[in-house]
């Protein structure tokens, strides 16, 4: 078998060129710079969206600690005055639930003792009960700050026989 030799004369003025050539090298700042952006930009997406998840996770938990006192509240109120549950919950960070009102209008208690509403980061979730809550007073509604809470439900009769159940917060005796 004879080995055949390329010739190699034609090539020589092609890697000539590719040495001279510096489109390539001219070119790879303006790449560097649109891998900069489009890195940036992921950067941005990836932090909006776990901003997102995170304060979905916060009105979920809030949601979990309403279900909660709604559940009790709801029996109490169907079995009648004199029932009381005390309960441990937990109101996350940047949260903020107000039981017996509607936002903005929480001076008109009793007309909205229905109503519930959680407040996180500016956003306001509105939901309707089936008992009537007011605060250990019977004369306004009950503001749950962030943080753990011992909260005591009774329910109690008003002078109209309606039927209310009264939290109050033995965390903050």
């Amino acid at each position: 078998m004879k080995a055949t030799m390329v010739p190699t004369a034609p090539l020589i003025p092609y890697l000539r060129a590719i040495r001279s050539d510096e489109r390539a090298s001219d070119a790879l700042p303006m790449r560097m710079a649109v891998a900069v952006i489009v890195i940036g930009a992921l950067v941005v997406l990836l932090s909006a969206s776990i901003s997102s998840l995170l304060e979905k996770e916060e009105i979920y938990a809030a949601q979990t600690a309403i279900s909660e006192i709604e559940s009790h509240a709801s029996q109490m109120s169907y079995g009648g005055a004199g029932s009381s549950v005390t309960l441990n919950v937990n109101i996350p960070d940047n949260t903020r639930v107000v039981m017996g009102a509607i936002p903005g209008k929480e001076d008109d208690w009793p007309s909205d003792a229905r109503n519930y509403y959680i407040e996180t980061n500016g956003k306001q979730i509105i939901g309707e009960s089936a008992g009537y809550y007011s605060n250990a007073m019977l004369n306004g509604c009950v503001v749950l700050e962030a943080g753990p809470h011992l909260l005591s439900l009774e329910s109690v009769r008003d002078q109209n026989r309606k039927i209310f159940i009264a939290l109050s917060d033995k965390s903050q005796l």
